[in-house]
This record gives C-alpha cells, structure tokens and sequence, in this order.
C-alpha cells in the first residue's frame, strides 16, 4: 500500500517576481450591508459546524461502548405490600448464559478510559397504563448491589451519571471480588418519593466497569425505597436475588475434564454486520516460546452468551488459550 501523501501540481518556488509598469492607485474597502449579512451567515455556519463536531466527538467515544441492554423494573401487582420483580430479565440472567460484554476502553475522550466497560440500563416501568407490572404510584425503585464474584484481585465498580445521558466522571461506589455483604443502591425511579409519584426511570450514562480482565458474577436484589407505605414503610416487599454476568475482556472462565475431553468455557463478544468474532481455541504441551501453538476446535461466533469449545484428552498436560479474529 502507498503512503498517504499529498504532492504539488505546481512548484512556485521556481517562479520569478515580475515588475509592474505602474503602480495601482490606493484603494479603502468597506463593507456593503450584503456582505455584512454574509459574514454573519459565516459565523453562523461555524457555529453550526463547531457543535456538529462537537458531538461526533461525543458519537466517537460512545461508540467503544459497544452495546447495552436494558433491564426493566416493575412488581407482581401495583397493590401495597406486593413482590419487586425485573419484568424482562430471564433472557439476560446469568442462569441464560447470557454475559454483558466488557470492552477494555482506549479512547480517552471517555472518563473510563483504561477500564472494562459495559453492560445493561437498568429501568423502572412507569405506572400510566404504557407498561406491564409496573410498581405502585408512589413507589421509588432502587437496584441494591448485594455481592460481586470475580476474578482475583478484581474490582466491578458503579459510575454515577452526572445527568441524564452524561458519562460520570468518577467512581460512585467499587466491590473487590467476593464481596457478599453490598449494601449500596442504585436509584432507578426519577421521583423523590413523593406519594402518587411515577415510579418510572430510565437513565442513561451511568457505567459500570471492572479494572481485571475476567467473568463477574453481580447478584442484585430491586427495593422500595419510598416512605409511602403503611406505618411509613416501603409500599414494596424487596424482590428475589437476581445475577447477571459481566466479561471484561476475553478470558477462559473455566475448564473441565469430561467424557474423555477437555471442555473450556468463555463468554463471548456480540457479533454484528459490521464484524463478527470468531473464537478459536488454541493449545500446546509444554509453555515454551519456541513451541507453537496449535488450533484445536472452533470457530464458535460470539453472541453475548457463554460459549465452550472442546478437545480429547490425548495427553497428560495441556495448557489452552483463547484467539479471537474480527476481521
């Protein structure tokens, strides 16, 4: 391939100056009332031009963030004391195999840039008729971090927006991997728990992120938050404990040995029309730089999902590792 390079049609440097028989007469120049207009339809249009980029900055920097689900909240009824529950989570649990796939974020117009970063809108169901079981009108629904699995040394953190569509800019609240005692909570409604208020929300902005490559397992649990119930209590009993997987990077999260095989998972990055990403398994006898590593099963596509690719056992001692090709 050429290099880019721009080369001059003209070269003036061999141009000669050339002398004038006469020289001009001195001339002022003021500016018709046409051209005034003109310049200011220029400022204008600079303007405009300085905000169209302005947000193809903004497009840029989402743009590492690949994609994001959305979760919803509502309850079993919209009666006082009934359960909270995700009215659309079964698809996206950790049960489904479903995982939130975390990119390692380079681009530095992004506050979390040198974090793994991803995963789901966490919303809450507006109670005006638009909605299947939302909460009760008064309700105000908050997402309360219980426990954080992970790899070792691992942190899976929370970035609070600083307003509705805008990137937080720090840290809200973190959990090192194996914390079971989380209390901290995600309010989901935008209400202040005001009696009769709509419980709904839908936030964007807010981030979450980990700081090692690997699987993270997050249980969370959806609570009431409000005053508006009876004897000045919650209007909803808490929901059941939900988890969810994030991937940050691309890791093997587990390996087996089962019928004669040995079975590696892993989650996987969506593929789209754009590209797609294919998963090889790769793996060698002994960690030496000077032995090749050698293509034992796959390709697999990945779909936002755990994935597994196998080989039989033929050998005592096998050490695998995972290639990913996106072209």
């Amino acid at each position: 391939m050429q290099p880019n390079t721009c080369t001059f049609l003209v070269d003036f440097s061999q141009k000669r100056s050339v002398e004038t028989p006469f020289e001009p007469a001195p001339r002022s120049f003021l500016s018709s009332p046409k051209m005034k207009s003109s310049l200011r339809h220029f400022g204008f249009y600079v303007a405009i031009v300085a905000v169209l980029l302005c947000f193809l900055r903004v497009d840029v920097a989402r743009a590492q963030v690949l994609q994001h689900f959305h979760v919803t909240a509502g309850a079993v009824s919209a009666t006082a004391g009934s359960r909270l529950l995700f009215t659309d989570a079964d698809q996206f649990l950790a049960e489904s195999g479903y995982v939130a796939y975390m990119p390692k974020i380079t681009n530095s117009l992004l506050p979390t840039i040198g974090y793994y970063h991803g995963g789901p809108t966490f919303t809450s169901a507006a109670n005006d008729g638009s909605a299947e079981s939302p909460a009760a009108a008064g309700a105000r629904i908050g997402l309360k971090i219980v426990a954080v699995d992970g790899p070792l040394g691992g942190h899976w953190s929370f970035w609070e927006t600083a307003g509705n569509e805008e990137y937080g800019t720090a840290i809200t609240f973190s959990y090192a991997s194996g914390t079971t005692n989380g209390t901290n909570v995600i309010i989901l409604s935008e209400n202040n728990g005001q009696p009769g208020a709509d419980p709904y929300g839908h936030i964007h902005g807010r981030a979450f992120t980990a700081d090692v490559p690997g699987l993270y397992s997050v249980w969370t649990q959806l609570v009431d938050v409000s005053r508006n119930g009876p004897g000045g209590g919650p209007l909803h009993a808490p929901s059941q404990l939900y988890r969810y997987y994030f991937q940050a990077g691309t890791t093997i999260s587990r390996v087996v040995q089962t019928n004669g095989s040995t079975v590696v998972t892993f989650g996987t990055q969506l593929s789209n029309v754009a590209r797609r990403y294919s998963y090889f398994l790769e793996a060698q006898s002994a960690l030496d730089a000077d032995s090749p590593w050698t293509t034992v099963a796959g390709p697999v596509a990945g779909d936002n999902h755990l994935q597994t690719l196998s080989e039989p056992i033929t050998e005592p001692q096998r050490f695998y590792r995972l290639r990913v090709t996106s072209p």
